[in-house]
């Protein structure tokens, strides 16, 4: 719904809008009302780092934030939020590019890939484990996947003990996830993969998915070849790998998370998230 349609959804009647009580239809009007002046407010705040060339980000984001409290896929709100980002293009490119994959991310526009990465990984379950495939799969692909906090690491998260523990090529899962994404964005009126997991994974997917880039695609192919343990030499070259590795980091902890008997592997790989973030700070300072 755009933001003018939640307008217009709130012009009063008797009833109220949709049905609603008066009293919680003017409600909601309210908070609509509000919305729309944050909206102007930001607008004119938007001009002003314009004209003036401002550069602090946290003093823009302590306006531009609001944004999100009511923010929409194909919303007007989401169309000067990515002005916004496009301001922060012309001096943090770097920046400008992790806010854009922020924004995909929250908005659902790329939950439908994780969905697509889960299907995948669910049915080469079924067809190595047979009856006890499903189990296999909640064990190990949905505990890790599941909990991403964004669509790469939910992607990685679900085709990662694929690859290492049932010997299937990575190279071969991107294909295939691939594929089943182009399969589903083919029909957007099929939306049964929404629900045939036993939970939903959040974000919620929206009406519109953007595809990954080649670029994203090869890095997803490169995070689960870096993770399979089986093709390293030993512990210490296996751990090695993941220096300043930030996606295959991610996925690792998510996979040591709640295993008593991997704590100390698991503090390892949280100080490299630790390091790999002081790094980060240390080189964007710099710049």
């Amino acid at each position: 719904m755009t933001d003018e349609n939640k307008k217009n959804a709130f012009t009063g009647s008797e009833e109220g809008g949709f049905g609603l009580p008066q009293e919680m239809h003017d409600l909601l009007a309210k908070v609509a009302k509000q919305n729309q002046a944050q909206f102007r407010m930001c607008k004119t705040m938007l001009a002003g780092f314009r004209a003036t060339g401002e550069t602090n980000i946290a003093y823009m984001d302590s306006y531009m934030d609001c944004l999100y409290d009511f923010m929409d896929q194909g919303s007007n709100t989401e169309e000067l939020y990515l002005e916004y980002i496009d301001h922060i293009a012309t001096f943090n490119p770097e920046e400008a590019t992790e806010r854009r994959d922020d924004l995909d991310h929250y908005l659902g526009y790329k939950t439908e890939i994780a969905y697509a990465a889960a299907y995948i990984a669910r049915e080469v379950c079924r067809k190595q484990k047979g009856k006890d495939g499903d189990d296999f799969f909640k064990e190990n692909c949905w505990r890790v996947g599941s909990h991403g906090h964004d669509w790469k690491i939910k992607t990685v998260g679900f085709l990662y003990h694929i690859v290492e523990d049932l010997g299937y090529n990575a190279s071969g899962l991107i294909r295939m996830t691939r594929n089943k994404l182009e399969e589903w964005m083919s029909d957007p009126s099929n939306t049964f993969w929404m629900h045939d997991f036993d939970d939903e994974l959040m974000p919620f997917a929206g009406e519109a998915c953007h595809k990954p880039t080649d670029a994203e695609w090869k890095e997803l192919e490169d995070a689960l070849c870096l993770l399979n343990e089986t093709t390293a030499a030993d512990k210490p070259s296996y751990l090695a790998r993941f220096k300043n590795k930030y996606l295959p980091i991610k996925v690792k902890i998510e996979d040591l998370d709640g295993q008593p008997s991997r704590e100390e592997e698991h503090h390892q790989f949280l100080q490299m998230l630790w390091d790999f973030a002081k790094e980060r700070d240390r080189t964007s300072v710099q710049q």
